[in-house]
């Protein structure tokens, strides 16, 4: 691509963005949501090769036409089923013949104006909205097994799809939420999935995200904590053409806990970008994220993880880790924690690493008959195998395990002499 044409990548999508904006033709109820996004994203400025927060992610892979026209393909016929309650969107919209939904939980095909979708891939998602979903949980409901939710990309030219869940938790609700994305083909899902907890709600969240390796996906996931409420998530990631997931989390009632867990794995040319920021702006709440991540072959994987606590924010205690493992020289990560602190007492804490994985644990492994391919594999396990076995919901490690297992398999061509 020459110099000139990739200046003006972001301006080009941003035409082809607002053009198909125009065009949607969405249910009733999102009109006035999607006439404000569309004025939004007017104004927005489309990232380039300069901007910061995009600085090893590109959006070539766009070129080829991806805005330009929206995914019109029929979903498999077996979907995987996770839990007894399910939902399923295709390309976007929702397939009510797999609605199952526990009493306690209402459903709505709308969606909200919602503070932090500000990045211009969130402001696309609701100006060119066609179909959503909106989850409502009733006070004092215990849900008593999970519901997945099975984003569905199809297509076989270059194409998109919008998807927007909401979930909104009232006061003392408990919910387990299962997010899964399947796709194949060069079609890129651009996602929005919020979630607000009231006083005394309790969520466990998963984003399973393992779309085929020429998908592509752009994804936002929101939380805001308005109440004193907990969520643990859990976010299991591979690689594909492009991959990029913006989160950000708002805690605004004191005494509110987040936990975020993430294994992303960056395999043969494949390409993930984790952008996580979490915004403490009451005193007295918790955070703490731990994602590893592993890289192989021309892989490439990044985090950037933001602590953000704003002033009048004491008493908070924040912490963030993310360990790397490179399989071979040929792949990288880079990573990236912050702290932004306009408080004194708080107790905040962040680390990362990069390493390879170690030359006399292999050796010994081999001394003990195991072939390097498979010594290297078992050590990958072993790297993450501590997230894996923390996953609370047995039907989630069920999937995980063996998902886990095929990424960190020997790939064709791999250097499996290198360390």
């Amino acid at each position: 691509m020459s110099g000139d044409n990739a200046l003006n990548l972001p301006e080009d999508l941003k035409t082809r963005a607002l053009e198909n904006a125009r065009q949607a033709t969405p249910v009733e109820a999102l009109a006035p949501l999607r006439q404000e996004a569309l004025a939004a994203l007017e104004g927005a400025a489309f990232p380039g090769r300069k901007t910061e927060a995009w600085k090893y992610t590109s959006l070539y892979a766009l070129t080829d036409g991806h805005l330009a026209a929206r995914a019109e393909g029929a979903a498999p016929e077996h979907l995987p089923r996770l839990s007894d309650y399910r939902l399923v969107l295709v390309n976007g919209r929702l397939d009510e013949r797999h609605t199952t939904l526990p009493e306690g939980v209402s459903l709505g095909r709308r969606a909200s104006r919602l503070e932090g979708l500000t990045t211009p891939f969130a402001l696309y998602n609701g100006a060119a909205l066609e179909d959503a979903v909106t989850l409502d949980v009733a006070a004092n409901t215990d849900v008593s097994a999970p519901i997945q939710v099975l984003h569905v990309s199809a297509g076989d030219a270059p194409s998109h799809c919008n998807t927007r869940l909401e979930v909104n938790l009232a006061a003392g609700s408990r919910l387990t939420l299962i997010e899964q994305y399947l796709g194949a083909g060069p079609v890129l899902t651009n996602a929005v999935t919020a979630i607000q907890a009231a006083d005394n709600a309790r969520l466990t969240h998963y984003r399973l995200q393992a779309d085929a390796g020429d998908s592509l996906h752009i994804g936002t996931l929101l939380f805001q904590q308005t109440g004193v409420s907990r969520i643990d998530s859990y976010q299991l990631m591979a690689g594909n053409r492009l991959r990029r997931n913006d989160v950000r989390a708002f805690l605004d009632k004191s005494g509110a806990e987040l936990n975020m867990h993430g294994i992303f794995v960056a395999r043969d040319r494949s390409h993930i970008d984790n952008q996580l920021c979490v915004e403490h702006r009451v005193p007295e709440c918790t955070s703490n994220q731990v994602y590893r991540g592993l890289a192989g072959e021309k892989g490439r994987a990044v985090l950037n993880g933001r602590i953000h606590i704003h002033p009048g924010a004491k008493g908070t205690l924040a912490e963030l880790s993310n360990k790397n493992l490179l399989l071979n020289p040929g792949a990288e990560i880079d990573t990236k924690p912050e702290l932004e602190i306009y408080n004194d007492d708080v107790k905040c804490a962040h680390g990362a690493t990069v390493g390879q994985l170690d030359a006399l644990q292999q050796f010994y492994l081999q001394s003990r008959g195991i072939p390097l391919a498979e010594a290297k594999r078992m050590l990958s396990l072993g790297f993450v195998n501590e997230l894996i076995m923390s996953l609370p919901d047995q039907a989630v490690a069920d999937w995980a395990q063996p998902w886990l297992a095929a990424e960190l398999g020997q790939r064709p061509g791999a250097d499996e002499e290198a360390a």
